[in-house]
């Protein structure tokens, strides 16, 4: 069983036993360049019986009815938000049986095949399989562990940046209120 993933100007299909990446990350599934979306925000797979979506430790969440989620199933057409509970991204997830795992019947009715397919089905194309990006691991939550760990890491020497940058600050203004109190004196 397939997924297509629509929202953001995307619609892709993931094909099952493979895992995607949703974020603003260039090399994500599906890309979501906008303020807010971590460059790894969610990652769904197939578990062998369903579509599971789980927040990719994401600095703003990953929303479902409202609520924010770690991880959820994916059994029908499901609508998460990205980054906001209301405001944020929204992607549509839905399971989609592909013909080579659906029995047909030969009563059913057959489309010609000079019909062109719809405007949905040009836009979309088919998301290639990942590979954890770790040499041996086959488990895709240690890949996102490590992710989640680069970009904490990320984050915290962006914070000790703008903390020195403060202390500087501070250190300048404590230096010209001194000058400025002996130039009075």
């Amino acid at each position: 069983m397939d997924l297509r993933v629509t929202g953001a100007a995307e619609d892709v299909t993931v094909p099952a036993g493979t895992t995607a990446v949703i974020g603003a990350d260039s090399s994500a599934t599906i890309k979501v360049a906008r303020p807010g979306i971590s460059r790894r925000h969610a990652v769904v797979k197939y578990d062998g019986s369903h579509w599971v979506v789980q927040d990719a430790s994401s600095r703003n969440g990953t929303f479902h009815n409202g609520a924010r989620i770690q991880f959820l199933d994916v059994k029908g057409p499901t609508t998460i938000r990205l980054g906001h509970p209301a405001e944020g991204t929204e992607i549509v997830l839905t399971p989609v049986t592909t013909a080579s795992n659906t029995a047909t019947d030969s009563k059913s009715p057959t489309t010609p095949a000079s019909t062109p397919p719809p405007a949905s089905a040009q836009r979309t194309r088919v998301a290639p399989a990942t590979q954890a990006t770790v040499p041996g691991n086959t488990d895709p939550r240690l890949d996102d562990l490590i992710a989640s760990l680069n970009d904490t890491v990320k984050s915290i020497k962006g914070l000790t940046w703008s903390v020195w940058a403060m202390i500087a600050v501070t250190a300048v203004l404590a230096l010209l209120t001194l000058f400025v109190g002996i130039v009075g004196n």
